[in-house]
């Protein structure tokens, strides 16, 4: 059985390959959208309003 130094160990190297991983991940779907965009002729404009959430009024409870 391993001791809790390597178990420790072994998560901080598997923290390290998914956050890489995430960030390649997410690069290549930035890569992605950006040429979809290109090639639909998709403005930030047009995808804004789809990516934020509406404000609340004033007095509406939040």
């Amino acid at each position: 059985m391993a001791t809790l130094a390597e178990l420790l160990k072994q998560k901080e190297d598997l923290d390290k390959q998914i956050a890489a991983a995430q960030t390649a991940e997410r690069a290549g779907v930035i890569k992605d959208i950006v040429a979809k965009c290109k090639e639909h002729g998709i403005k930030f404009a047009d995808l804004k309003p789809h990516m934020t959430r509406p404000r609340k009024k004033k007095g509406e409870a939040a």
